[in-house]
């Protein structure tokens, strides 16, 4: 575009729109040509001929300079000079020259006279030339030959006619390219500016995914904190609470012991201090429900809590708890209905666990509720069974419903005064409904009451079709799904056959594993073998609780199942796991004196003499004195230790043994298997003591064993010994909840 500006102009000012040549080249060429006249005059050896040509170069000489001072004064001026001194230059040199037909050149400075000052402009030139060329051939003294001046004059206006009907089709030519050039110009300029944004939008694009690639490492890293947190706070409530719950109940058992059997000490206690020593009892219950609450809240939330489901009458799940709850309703005199629908279904659930939520929302409404009554419903539908707890007590503020289900959670003391509580008990029970598959709310009205509610899925999840062939979906055909919301159904990827002897593995197995594994649950190693005929499966498990029988079955199954890994464990069901190692029974720690007479009642009525072994020299005390409370002709006899108790055992020869699992040198189930191990005194009966409850304890393997009938090879073993060792480190990567 710049340098069109000094080949092309226009500025005339007129209504022309062909492209002129600049001045300023005009000039140029004049300068030019009458350098190239020079050096031609130069090599001529006749004056006549160098001195024409000399005295032409100094008058193009001078015309370019003309030409470029009326330029600064006039541009359409400096151009009408410019064209008719070319067009003199050419006519004098045809004059001076003695060259045939010089004339004839006259055709080019009058068609340059076009791009000079316009084709209507070069067409007036053109006439005065013609005018005077024809004149000057009638003028004798001119001699200008009449057929030269003809073929000149053809040969100009042949020229002429020809740009002048040519010049509209170039113009749009010329200003259709103009007008493509100017247009790409454009979009070549767009193109850098979206070329520079695209760039920086990736710069800004690498700049926010380095960002968000260091948030992840953060959220990792920060979630890898809040997991070891979790940890250190379960272990830490654990901890803590068991070492509340060895003097707590060390208070508790002496409290009941002086309440209820007073007679021990020999003398009444005044009535005062028995008062006294119910307020003692009653808050150190409370205290020991809140520490219980809590180890409950932390497994749960840990996600270690155990559940023992079996079809359980509800009914009467209900009607235990309420006649623990009795006492405080007749005592505040408030009335109690139950609205049972007849004919409900027995429930798959953990009884103890919904005994646990049922006794809690009974006794919340009873402790809140001074007026009225409390009414128990019971309704189902066939799929889940309702259970609703109403009172008409002072009701729950709206700002309050949303966080009533969290822990530590209390209502406003706007709407009712401090009734104590550990603020737990609602949370725990929203896990333990959760765990079952249902739902837990709360409709309530200030100043009207309350009305709690749960529903408990009826059926147990169904178990995978264990038929050959069970893989394909029998809903392969279309169906028109209900709602958008409704998950699609697939197939299990991987099939797990347990062969369990406790069989308790089955269902913890259920509870963890997802939706893509199928498990099958058999008995005995011959219906293990016929399964994996029918279907074959990715793995068996063989579980067994005594190694040494492991063993005996991993060998069969080795030799049997052809071409199918099988892992072997030990892992005992928490229920029975004090049975399995030789115990009669097991005791939770606080010990009642009730219960422990029902227990030694369970062994028989021969039991004369007793063994407790405990290390806790209090508990000692405190045991005995209700043996004594519970039969004073039993004998007591005490250990403090594991290899006391076993010496004591075969220098006593007791009638039962109420033995603690936690003792020095050796524990109570090493006590155990080494009392099992001597035929002695093998057929002793044995009751643990502890101050956990087994039944909430996680189950777990001693032993894991993987074998296969072709043997592993070296590589092959230590391809599956980094595997096992990274799951066992990192125990949280073993399944992974969302779906491959």
């Amino acid at each position: 575009m710049r340098a069109s500006a000094y080949l092309f102009a226009d500025e005339s000012g007129g209504n022309e729109a062909d492209p002129r040549i600049s001045v300023g080249l005009i000039a140029g060429l004049m300068v030019a040509v009458g350098v190239v006249i020079f050096f031609i005059s130069e090599g001529q050896a006749e004056p006549a001929i160098r001195l024409p040509l000399q005295t032409l170069v100094l008058a193009l000489f001078g015309m370019s300079v003309a030409v470029w001072i009326t330029h600064s004064l006039s541009p359409n001026l400096a151009r009408w000079l410019a064209a008719v001194a070319l067009i003199a230059s050419v006519y004098v040199a045809s004059r001076w020259l003695p060259v045939q037909g010089a004339l004839a050149l006259l055709i080019a400075p009058t068609v340059g006279a076009t791009l000079i000052v316009g084709p209507t402009n070069a067409v007036i030139l053109a006439i005065v030339g013609s005018a005077i060329l024809m004149l000057a051939t009638r003028t004798p003294a001119v001699r200008i030959d009449l057929g030269a001046a003809i073929v000149t004059l053809i040969g100009t206006w042949s020229s002429l006619i020809t740009i002048y009907v040519s010049r509209h089709p170039v113009a749009q030519l010329a200003e259709w390219a103009w007008g493509y050039y100017d247009r790409a110009q454009r979009l070549l300029e767009e193109a850098r500016n979206h070329q520079m944004e695209l760039e920086q939008a990736l710069r800004d694009l690498m700049s926010a995914n380095h960002q968000l690639a260091l948030s992840n490492e953060r959220i990792a890293t920060l979630r890898l904190i809040a997991e070891e947190a979790q940890k250190a706070k379960a272990s830490f409530v654990a901890r803590v609470s068991h070492e509340f719950r060895t003097p707590l109940n060390m208070i508790i058992g002496l409290v009941d012991l002086l309440t209820e059997t007073p007679k021990v000490y020999g003398q009444e206690l005044p009535a005062p201090l028995f008062e006294d020593l119910e307020i003692v009892q009653r808050n150190c219950r409370h205290l020991s429900s809140m520490i219980n609450d809590v180890l409950d809240l932390s497994q749960a939330e840990a996600g270690r809590l155990v559940l023992h489901r079996e079809l359980v009458d509800l009914p009467r799940i209900v009607e235990d708890a309420v006649m623990v709850v009795r006492p405080l309703i007749d005592k505040k005199r408030l009335t109690l209905e139950q609205d049972i629908q007849p004919g409900l279904p027995q429930v798959y659930c953990d009884k103890t666990r919904i005994r646990q939520v049922v006794l809690n929302l009974i006794s919340n409404a009873a402790r809140f509720t001074e007026r009225g009554g409390i009414v128990v419903r019971m309704a189902g539908d066939g799929r889940h069974v309702t259970v609703a707890v109403a009172d008409t007590g002072p009701g729950i503020a709206t700002q309050d419903l949303e966080s009533i289900f969290e822990p530590f959670s209390h209502a406003s003391n706007r709407i009712w005064p401090d009734k104590g509580g550990s603020g737990i008990g609602l949370s725990v029970s929203k896990q333990f409904i959760n765990l079952h598959g249902g739902r837990i709310w709360v409709n309530s009205i200030p100043g009207a009451g309350s009305e709690f509610v749960f529903d408990l899925p009826v059926s147990p999840p169904p178990a995978h079709p264990s038929r050959p062939g069970h893989q394909i979906s029998q809903e392969w055909m279309w169906i028109e799904r209900e709602s958008r919301s409704q998950p699609p159904q697939t197939a299990p990827e991987h099939r797990v056959v347990v062969c369990d002897e406790t069989s308790g593995l089955h269902d913890m197995l259920s509870r963890v594993a997802s939706d893509e594994i199928a498990i099958t649950n058999v008995r005995g190693l011959s219906e293990t073998v016929s399964e994996a005929a029918h279907v074959p499966a990715h793995v068996v498990i063989v579980n067994s609780p005594s190694q040494d029988r492991l063993h005996d079955l991993l060998e069969q199954a080795r030799t049997q199942l052809r071409h199918t890994p099988i892992v072997g464990c030990t892992v005992a069901a928490p229920v029975t796991s004090a049975q399995s190692a030789g115990a009669r029974d097991h005791l939770t720690k606080p010990v009642t004196r009730a219960r422990l007479q029902s227990a030694i009642e369970s062994v028989g009525p021969h039991v004369r003499r007793i063994l407790l072994a405990d290390d806790d020299p209090d508990v000692l005390q405190l045991i005995t004195r209700m043996i004594a409370a519970c039969d004073p002709e039993i004998e007591v006899a005490t250990a403090s230790s594991g290899p006391a108790t076993l010496a004591q055992l075969a220098r006593v020869r007791p009638d039962l043994v109420l033995l603690d699992i936690v003792m020095p040198d050796l524990d109570g189930w090493q006590v155990l298997r080494l009392k099992h191990e001597d035929e002695t005194i093998r057929d002793i009966p044995v009751i643990l003591l502890s101050a956990q409850d087994l039944a909430s304890q996680p189950p777990t393997s001693d032993a894991l064993t993987v074998t296969i009938d072709r043997g592993l090879s070296v590589s092959e073993l230590l391809s599956c010994s980094l595997k096992l060792s990274e799951l066992l480190l990192h125990p949280q990567q073993a399944l992974d909840p969302v779906p491959r």
